[in-house]
């Protein structure tokens, strides 16, 4: 999970694994306290405020507020220098945000719970079940724009997952390759299509041992959308009856990515017979790490893929591709820059312009968007993947204008994105966002201009010496071109740990 500016986290350091979960404290049971506010433009909140939030920022309003966290720790084995946690262990998280300010709406309602999960380890493996913040994919988790697939931009929901929170090394490999591994089952509550799932899975592998500077990541992770009834598939060539298939002969052609055996039958149409089913959505992700006495430098590319053309790399070089500088140097006076994340995305491929249903790769990817879930690869309103392609309610009323494209009316992006993250010696720490996309609309409603956007936050923590573990958060965010509304923003928040 990445650094949170709002929520005031800590991320591990690494960033080259997935789901991503907070660093451990020495503390096992730890509790926290945040008040804050925030005021934005009436037209809405400035993007770097409100993305990659966990959908805990409304995209419009001033507001004050609450937050509340609890979080046990593994143990770690008293006998162990290198801080090994013991074998069979549980933990849980919980966080709780009451908003104060904006009108509660069914996607944003005032009391929301990103976390609340229960975590049971047995030696390599972790079983948890809950709501839980996590991203998908190789790279920085503490700076990114956001990873291409699941980024951490909406609301956490209730998941079943079994997993290895870090890379297991292969004996037999005497350490040269270590693997990590994730399979999990979700529930998509309160969507707009009723009882819809998620399916997710992902294998990465760590090429190179420990004590090597040079170490070769590679892997993929895979989402599916599926299941659901919704009134407004009643009477369409997209469901049976408003309903989509869900039985567990459906489940094992989603999870495997095959085609169903029938092309129609009494539990789906020919549109899930010939597309699949469900909604898959997912990455293939590359990383090359560098690591010095001091410093680390990692590049990273995560290439998404929406369907088999995707996954065959027919839409080459969409993608995101990221390099990231970390300095683990101490900071023994003034200012120090600890970590440097630039990243390049592009979404303008798609496998061409044209879907070809005929042709053995489709063509025309039209990421995010989909026939039978209309909000597509989004959750409670918000985008589940990179936060660059934005659902058309987030877009200014001149881009609105343009009624095609679906619920992701702008998913032919290219972004440049750079973050930094500095301390004093003191422990304050100073963070800065910036971001310039240039946004092309669809391939079904190419926009007749380009929309162009630049964003940027500033943000800084300030640590109290006479009170421990207690902080203050200013931030400072604009937006400035013709894709969102013209918005300028602020937070301040106090946080104490214990």
């Amino acid at each position: 999970m990445r650094g949170n500016y709002l929520i005031g986290l800590i991320a591990v350091g690494i960033g080259t694994s997935l789901p991503t979960v907070r660093a451990q404290s020495a503390k096992q049971v730890q509790y926290t306290v945040e008040v804050g506010a925030l005021t934005a433009s009436a037209s809405q909140t400035p993007f770097w405020l409100r993305t990659n939030q966990y959908g805990t920022i409304p995209t419009r309003g001033s507001f004050g507020t609450l937050r509340l966290g609890a979080l046990r720790n593994y143990r770690v084995r008293p006998d162990s220098a290198s801080k090994r946690k013991t074998w069979l262990d549980w933990g849980y998280g919980l966080q709780a945000v009451l908003n104060i300010g904006p009108q509660p709406t069914a996607n944003n309602p005032a009391l929301l719970l990103p976390d609340a999960y229960v975590k049971v380890r047995l030696g390599w493996l972790e079983l948890f079940g809950g709501n839980r913040r996590e991203v998908a994919g190789l790279g920085d988790t503490l700076l990114t724009s956001g990873f291409v697939a699941w980024s951490g931009n909406a609301l956490p929901f209730p998941k079943l997952q079994l997993h290895t929170p870090e890379f297991v090394s292969l004996g037999f490999t005497k350490k040269l390759i270590a693997l990590r591994a994730g399979y999990a089952h979700g529930w998509l509550i309160n969507s707009y299509v009723r009882g819809s799932y998620l399916h997710q899975k992902y294998l990465y592998g760590r090429f190179g041992k420990p004590h090597w500077k040079v170490r070769f990541y590679a892997g993929l992770n895979h989402q599916v959308q599926w299941g659901g009834r919704a009134d407004y598939l009643i009477g369409t060539p997209l469901a049976v009856a408003g309903k989509l298939p869900t039985s567990f002969r459906d489940y094992l052609s989603l999870v495997t990515g095959n085609y169903p055996d029938d092309l129609q039958n009494d539990r789906f149409t020919d549109f899930d017979g010939t597309n699949r089913i469900g909604n898959h959505v997912g990455s293939y992700d590359f990383g090359l790490e560098w690591h010095g006495r001091s410093v680390n430098y990692l590049l990273y590319h995560q290439h998404l893929y929406d369907d088999a053309s995707g996954l065959a790399l027919q839409n080459l070089p969409d993608g995101l591709t990221g390099l990231r500088f970390l300095n683990a140097r101490p900071v023994r006076s003034g200012f120090q820059l600890r970590r440097v994340v630039v990243e390049w995305l592009s979404t303008t491929n798609q496998s061409g312009p044209t879907f070809d249903p005929t042709a053995r790769y489709q063509g025309g990817d039209n990421y995010f968007n989909h026939s039978q879930y209309i909000q597509g690869w989004s959750y409670r309103g918000r985008t589940l993947g990179t936060p660059f392609i934005a659902p058309r309610a987030d877009l200014a009323p001149a881009v609105e204008t343009y009624a095609g494209g679906g619920f992701f009316p702008n998913n032919r992006v290219v972004a440049w994105y750079a973050g930094t993250e500095g301390r004093f010696r003191q422990g304050h720490m100073l963070t800065a966002r910036f971001s310039y996309s240039r946004n092309f609309g669809t391939f079904n409603q190419p926009y007749p201009q380009l929309f162009w956007q630049f964003s940027m936050l500033v943000s800084a923590q300030w640590r109290f010496t006479r009170w421990p573990r207690t902080a203050l958060t200013t931030t400072a965010a604009l937006d400035q071109g013709t894709l969102f509304a013209h918005a300028v923003g602020s937070f301040v928040g106090l946080k104490k740990q214990w």
